[in-house]
């Protein structure tokens, strides 16, 4: 048997410094996180009417050739207001009209809102059941021809109204002669806007716009 020969002192250091070193890197990993939290806050598109001014003329179409109902008269009457309840809502009223009662209103309508929006398209819809033959027609001037009623909207569609801006619209009413005694007819007239860099048709632009 041949003797043990014992490990020289010089590889035990060197062994001793390897162990060290292996426990060095198992056990002293040593670390920091940085985080970064990201808020966004996005703005507010929104539009609001901002009251109208009605002028009766005669005679139909545009432009009138006199100012007020013909020979003076003071029989029809037109008011504007908002709904209380919904600001997005205008109410236009024609009371007592009879046929060539003419009567033009400018609506006028802001950007209340943080962010600038553009006017994607415009319509007017029959209401009542009573209009007959209806048809629309244009684009920047929409015209609403019905039996009993014609109704016109002149627009600025792709126009861009920055937030604290206004714009305004004309709507022009004209009660036809085939009109009916005590008779009421509805109509609606929508304006849909949407942010400037959002190229929508009018029909995605409804599509997309919150509920009133």
């Amino acid at each position: 048997m041949k003797p043990e020969r014992a490990v020289p002192f010089g590889m035990l250091a060197v062994l001793l410094l390897l162990a060290l070193a292996s426990l060095g890197v198992v056990y002293a990993l040593w670390t920091k996180t940085l985080t970064i939290e990201g808020l966004v806050g996005t703005g507010r598109l929104h539009a609001r009417w901002d009251g109208a001014i009605c002028s009766e003329f005669h005679d139909w179409p545009w432009p009138p050739e006199g100012n007020g109902e013909v020979l003076g008269k003071d029989v029809g009457s037109t008011t504007v207001s908002t709904d209380p309840n919904d600001n997005n809502l205008l109410h236009l009223v024609i009371d007592n009209g009879y046929p060539s009662y003419s009567v033009d209103c400018e609506v006028e309508y802001v950007n209340d809102g943080t962010i600038p929006w553009v006017i994607r398209g415009t319509t007017i819809v029959p209401l009542s059941p009573n209009l007959h033959n209806c048809a629309l027609t244009g684009n920047q001037t929409k015209v609403l021809s019905c039996l009993e009623l014609t109704v016109v909207l002149v627009d600025g569609i792709g126009s861009q109204i920055d937030p604290g801006d206004g714009v305004a619209s004309s709507v022009r009413i004209h009660v036809e002669q085939q009109a009916a005694q005590n008779a009421e007819y509805d109509f609606a007239i929508q304006i849909c806007v949407a942010q400037w860099n959002e190229a929508a048709t009018f029909n995605q632009c409804v599509a997309a716009a919150p509920p009133h």
